[in-house]
This record gives structure tokens, sequence and C-alpha cells, in this order.
């Protein structure tokens, strides 16, 4: 009975899952291997034990976040939303932007939520393809082309792009901004810290630009849930009508300030994870029957002979890495970058299983 109740495009509806298993090395969904900067524990001790006033609502503005980041960024506070993640921000601007059969442009491969998130919300994706053979780059004249011809009401992109690691550059991404001016354009930077490049430089030029940023992964905060997008003042203010109130969680808003703070800190495990993706890419090419292709982002696309069976050997071994059931993907792992000791474990491993294939 209550399928015969839900909304027919949701019928056949996949949700995104995440992998759920004892493990040993935990190497599949882009988390840091670095916990909170002893630091930050301290001043939040005291601050608990102060007294953290959660019998209160949070600040629905993340006002003192904001600031931060405003700083950081030399952007107008006013500019910068705050989200309970990266999938919240992408939710919340399909739900302004984006109406029962509109269109969104995005990448395949790449983040399944960008889908996921169209759909519920009403509209439609086209898909454009990175080829491998292209290297998965993005063919920005083919984004262009189909956000015109559709009438696209958005275009996501992803730099680097999950999960095949390659990045865009400035002079794409402006382009597709000025071709582009009746189009939201979202650009997803949830790993750029390990690329150092960014797309900011560009809001002033753009009203339809939007980047989305999170701690999850190079601030190693998956656990708070929290991330922020960066626009000019007139998105922010339209994305404020639809995001939910006290999205944010007191203590989430508090461990994301301080850690954002720790620059010296995160610099050094930006550079760490940054050195053991050159590492890891090195040893794994190293391995026969592996092929890797170039990453901007701290994971490793890896394309093997019998992918799925790997990632499931891996899995019985203790080692999660990121499988792929759908065809496009069927014949490559993700790898994310761990610590060394992680990464010696995966290697060792992984060779293991194709030598006695």
């Amino acid at each position: 009975m209550i399928r015969d109740l839900i909304r027919s495009e949701l019928k056949d509806f996949v949700p995104y899952t995440a992998n759920q298993v004892p493990y040993r090395v935990k190497l599949d969904a882009n988390e840091s291997p670095f916990d909170l900067p002893m630091s930050v524990r301290k001043k939040l001790a005291d601050i608990i034990m102060e007294g953290p006033k959660l019998n209160l609502y949070p600040d629905t503005d993340s006002i003192e976040l904001r600031k931060t980041l405003s700083a950081y960024w030399g952007v107008d506070m006013e500019g910068i939303v705050v989200g309970t993640g990266s999938d919240e921000l992408i939710q919340v601007l399909i739900n302004t932007f984006v109406g029962k059969g509109d269109k969104v442009v995005c990448p395949v491969p790449s983040f399944g939520m960008y889908k996921i998130t169209t759909i519920i919300g009403g509209g439609s994706t086209v898909e454009v393809a990175l080829k491998e053979e292209n290297g998965f780059e993005y063919d920005i004249d083919e984004f262009i082309s189909k956000a015109k011809n559709e009438k696209a009401k958005m275009v996501i992109l992803c730099s680097p792009n999950n999960p095949t690691g390659n990045l865009l550059s400035l002079r794409d991404i402006e382009k597709i901004c000025s071709m582009c001016p009746n189009t939201v354009i979202v650009v997803d930077e949830a790993y750029a810290e390990f690329s150092e490049e960014s797309a900011v430089e560009l809001l002033p030029k753009f009203e339809n630009l939007i980047i989305l940023r999170t701690f999850s992964k190079a601030y190693g905060l998956a656990g708070i849930r929290c991330g922020y997008s960066l626009s000019g003042k007139a998105m922010a203010d339209e994305i404020n009508k639809v995001k939910p109130p006290f999205n944010i969680s007191s203590l989430s808003q508090l461990v994301a300030k301080l850690v954002f703070e720790e620059r010296e800190e995160i610099d050094r495990r930006i550079k760490y994870l940054t050195e053991q993706r050159t590492y890891l890419a090195e040893e794994l090419k190293k391995i026969k029957g592996v092929t890797i292709f170039p990453s901007g982002a701290n994971y490793i696309l890896v394309k093997l002979p019998d992918a799925q069976a790997v990632a499931k050997e891996l899995e019985r071994r203790g080692i999660l890495v990121r499988g792929y059931g759908d065809p496009v993907l069927s014949k490559y792992i993700r790898i994310t970058v761990g610590s060394k000791e992680q990464n010696d474990i995966l290697l060792e491993e992984l060779a293991n299983i194709l030598a006695s294939n």
C-alpha cells in the first residue's frame, strides 16, 4: 500500500548508501585520518565545563563562524551560508532554483547526490559524460551547449571531481559562468584544499556563481556535518529563504570555528596527505594490473581487472575502499589517502590479492 502512495518518479529510486561494516583500515569515504587537534580538544573541554548553553537553540545564522570564514576568504559574510555539510546546501540550492521538470546539468561520473537530490526535488538531470579516454576531463563546451539547449536552471561542476580527482581550470569556470548568465553555476570544491585551487576570485564577477565548501574532508570534521557556500549577497539571500532554521548545532558551529582557526596545524595535515597521495600513487603504479588516474584530491581512482571482486576481498580482509555497482564505474575502486601506516596495509593486501588472481 505505501508503495502505491509515493511519487511515481521515486518508485524505482535507489537511495545513497554508506558501507557500515567492521574494518581494520577505512579508506572508503574520503575522510581524514586525523581527529580533532589537541589544542581544540582543550578549548572545547573548557567551554563545555563553563556551560555551552545547549538548552538554547543554536544561532540560526551561524554568525561567529561566518565572520571567521569571511575574514579568511576576504568576502562579504552576507554571501556565506552555512549548512549541514555540502549535502544540505545542494538540497537547498535545488529547492531554491529547480522546479518540477526543470533541468540540472551535471557530470558523470561524479558525486551521486547531485542526481538524487535533483530527482527528489522534482527536477531531472542532463548528464555530461567525463570519458576515460580523455582523462575524465570536462568538456566545457558540451556543458554550455547542454545548458543552453535544455534551458537548464543549474549546472553543477565538481573540482576536484569525485571520484576521478581531476580539476577544472579557472578559465573554464569563467567561460561557463559568462556563457550561461541565466543559469546558476554551482562549483563543488569539497576537496579543493588538496589542490590549492579555487574559483573564489571569480565571485565578484558573476552573480550566478556559487561555491560549495566543507569541513568534512581536509579539516577532519565529517562527524559534525558542517559546510558552507560562498556567493554574492543576492544569491545567498535567496538561499536563506529555503535554508532550515537552526540547521547547525551550537557545538558544530563552535568546533568548525575553532578548527578553522588552527591554520598551521590544518596546513601541516594537508601537506602530509598530499605527500601521502604522491607516495600511494607511485606505489600503486608498481602493482601489476593497476591503472591509476591523477588526482588533486585526497583519493585516487584505480582501474582493476575485476574491481568489484577486489573491493569485496579487501573488505573481507578488513580494508574498506569505495567500490561501484553502476556500469560507468564498475571497473574502478576509489582509495582514500590515509596515513602512511594505513596506506602500507592497503598496498600490501592489494598486491597480495592481485598476485593470487
